[in-house]
């Protein structure tokens, strides 16, 4: 499985990033969060003027290493269904602010990519969704169809969103945050192996039989971080801002 370079783990807030995604969307980069430490500085603007929120929601595996982030926003266009690229490895609940490939909503209904016939329908009701048509790489076929978020949730709206960013020692960090808070999971950079366990505002810290040291601080202020160490006691910890939430619960 591929590993991610440094260059993949920059921060996906990058305006020109997010302005590149307004113009042309299919040349939007495959980035990632930055793994730079934390400087004191973190964000303190209103949860909902979060930018990235705008290209959240609620992600789908549909085959041929793509995803599908399905949106249902009425102050933000209607029903959207934003294709990405992302690695092989890809599992439910990683990030996916990959490179993008297509989007579909009103006045785009359908399009093809790598194989499979994609369309929007229902978009002018009120239980649009995704229709995905031909082989995936698991040998399944046939049509399968996706509901999109129903307009009003927060995955309609964007409110969690999701970055990813390396802790050192082959180990990434997949943050997110949202209505219920700060949470982070651990995964194997080289197959994507889940390691470690989950924090989160019920378990903010890992057990010490976990291997390696990754804290919650702040899980219930309006700028919480991950505190992580991998090499052990004597060796400074570093700590990575959680994304805003992208909309008020």
């Amino acid at each position: 499985m591929p590993v991610l370079h440094a260059s993949h783990r920059r921060s996906l807030l990058a305006a020109p990033v997010l302005m590149g995604a307004l113009i042309a969307p299919a040349l939007l980069p495959v980035t990632t969060a930055s793994a730079a430490p934390d400087t004191g500085a973190a964000a303190t603007a209103p949860a909902a003027a979060n930018p990235a929120a705008r290209y959240a929601g609620k992600s789908v595996a549909i085959g041929q290493d793509m995803v599908a982030v399905l949106r249902n926003d009425p102050d933000a266009g209607g029903p959207e269904a934003w294709i990405r690229a992302v690695q092989p490895d890809w599992r439910q609940g990683d990030a996916y602010m990959y490179r993008v490939l297509d989007k579909l909503d009103r006045s785009h209904g359908t399009a093809e990519q790598r194989g499979l016939s994609l369309s929007l329908v229902g978009a002018e009701g009120s239980a649009p969704a995704l229709k995905v048509a031909g082989a995936v790489a698991d040998a399944r076929s046939g049509t399968h169809t996706y509901p999109l978020p129903k307009a009003g949730t927060p995955d309609a709206r964007g409110c969690t969103v999701i970055e990813e960013t390396s802790i050192g020692a082959g180990t990434a960090a997949v943050l997110s945050n949202g209505p219920g808070g700060p949470s982070a999971f651990f995964k194997n950079e080289g197959d994507g192996t889940r390691v470690g366990g989950v924090v989160n505002r019920a378990h903010p810290a890992l057990p010490r039989s976990a291997g390696f040291v990754a804290r919650i601080i702040d899980p219930y202020g309006k700028a919480p971080k991950l505190l992580t160490n991998m090499e052990g006691g004597g060796h400074p910890a570093g700590t990575t801002a959680f994304p805003a939430p992208g909309c008020v619960k």
